[in-house]
């Protein structure tokens, strides 16, 4: 296909007819939607919203760790793949645009408890500390929404651990 670049000088009426000649020409030989009679624009079949999605749930290994314990390493779950994002043309409003951000997130947790080695605990204190952990339940593509970077923690991408499947220790709790 070949590709155009012209420019339009403000108050140039004939460039501006142009340009949403243009459009709409562009619009049906993306197909992406058919043009009516009287200028409106309506949708087709063809829906690009989710075009490329692979959401997963993926084993990983996730190291759990406490001041004054010793970091442990357990099998988990990260939700891991891409989602559709796009920006196209409005369908009932031409001169806008539509934008779709969707991200591979999770819909539901799992939680466990951990424990773990504390060997530099005050006289009296215990060895074991036992904390809580949650990972995905299930993942899907969903609107993105913003997460705040502390809240963030890295995790390495791992195959099956030698133990079996990484849920032997989590338990279901209520889908979100």
């Amino acid at each position: 296909m070949e590709v155009s670049v012209f420019r339009c000088n403000n108050q140039n009426l004939r460039c501006g007819i142009l340009s949403y000649g243009m459009l709409l020409m562009i619009l049906i030989q993306f197909g992406l939607d058919a043009v009516k009679g009287d200028n409106t624009v309506i949708g087709t079949d063809n829906d690009i919203s989710h075009i490329g999605d692979d959401c997963q749930v993926t084993p990983v290994i996730h190291v759990l760790q406490y001041p004054g314990c010793v970091p442990k390493p357990i099998p988990s779950f990260a939700c891991v793949g891409r989602c559709a994002s796009y920006i196209q043309v409005s369908g009932s409003k031409i001169w806008q645009m539509e934008r779709s951000c969707m991200c591979c997130q999770e819909s539901g947790e799992r939680e466990a408890a951990v424990s773990l080695f504390c060997p530099k605990v005050k006289h009296g204190e215990r060895k074991f500390k036992k904390v809580l952990t949650k990972a995905p339940l299930e993942c899907m593509c969903r609107p993105c929404t913003s997460i705040e970077e502390s809240g963030i923690v890295p995790q390495e991408i791992a195959g099956y651990s030698d133990e079996g499947p990484p849920n032997n220790h989590f338990r279901r709790i209520a889908l979100q």
